[in-house]
């Protein structure tokens, strides 16, 4: 009776050992498959943004002409323009740059058709600006061009979105991060956000969208078209010393509260996308 005992404690001993072992490998298992899961769905969106904006500025006021403006072309297309801006065969390229907005137009999908494409980043209740909380979300809207309008009025239809952005960084110069949202919400075992992420000022600081000029320089933002400083950077104008030739778009997603905590750990993992993409038509 006793060595059956000591035989059944052993094996008790042993099976809770592999059950242990069993456990952690699904649970460290379950985790990696949720950063895959997150990288998958950041990478495309990154792509199509990449894709996206080296088209913008094609076809340019350089190549198509107006009408009432002759043969020679009248740029660059915009306030000081307004008949070259507002016809739907010109991409007047990048409109509006902020840290949390980015408008351009472009002949995006090879086609010749002009679209004016807009990405904007809203917190957690759907606000622009966002004021309020993070997870926040990119939303992406896709429209022609409308013939007669002004590149900041065009229509917008929020068609695309990547939901669990974490960053909203706003600088408050150039180069000094900061000012993101708090990063509220649980997971499914009540573990608050806070207590972990808000101690991370990288997952919320970095501004989602960056622009560099021509020498890799940080440029300051916001910059329109509607302004002289705005349309000298975002058109290149030869009198420009900083003008945008690239912009970089930087996300830190969060896994689902629901189905993405870590089960060990407790907590949500982050994974962090960086997509640049250089302004060929500029």
């Amino acid at each position: 009776m006793i060595e059956l005992m000591i035989v059944c404690a052993i094996l008790a001993i042993v099976m809770a050992s592999v059950v242990r072992g069993v456990d952690l490998t699904v649970q460290r298992s379950q985790a990696e498959q949720i950063k895959v899961d997150l990288t998958q769905e950041g990478r495309e969106f990154v792509d199509e943004f990449e894709r996206d904006l080296h088209q913008a500025g094609y076809p340019n006021c350089r190549t198509v002409a107006a009408p009432g403006l002759g043969a020679t072309p009248n740029c660059p297309a915009d306030n000081t323009n307004p008949t070259e801006a507002m016809n739907s065969n010109v991409a007047a390229g990048l409109v509006y740059v902020s840290n949390t907005k980015l408008i351009f137009e472009g002949a995006i999908d090879g086609s010749g058709t002009v679209y004016s494409v807009q990405y904007r980043l809203v917190d957690s209740a759907g606000n622009f600006p966002p004021a309020t909380t993070c997870p926040c979300t990119i939303q992406r809207s896709e429209m022609a061009k409308v013939n007669g309008t002004m590149p900041l009025l065009q229509p917008v239809t929020w068609s695309q979105e990547l939901q669990n952005v974490v960053n909203s960084g706003v600088p408050g110069g150039t180069t000094a991060y900061g000012n993101g949202l708090a990063i509220a919400g649980n997971t499914a075992w009540g573990a608050t956000n806070s207590s972990f992420y808000a101690a991370i000022s990288s997952f919320k600081d970095y501004p989602v969208f960056q622009a560099y000029d021509q020498s890799g320089n940080i440029v300051a933002l916001p910059l329109d078209i509607t302004t002289p400083n705005g349309t000298a950077a975002l058109t290149c104008a030869a009198a420009s010393t900083s003008c945008v030739k690239s912009v970089r778009l930087t996300i830190n997603l969060l896994a689902n509260a629901t189905t993405g905590a870590d089960l060990q750990t407790k907590v949500r993992p982050v994974t962090t996308m960086v997509g640049n993409a250089r302004l060929v038509n500029n």
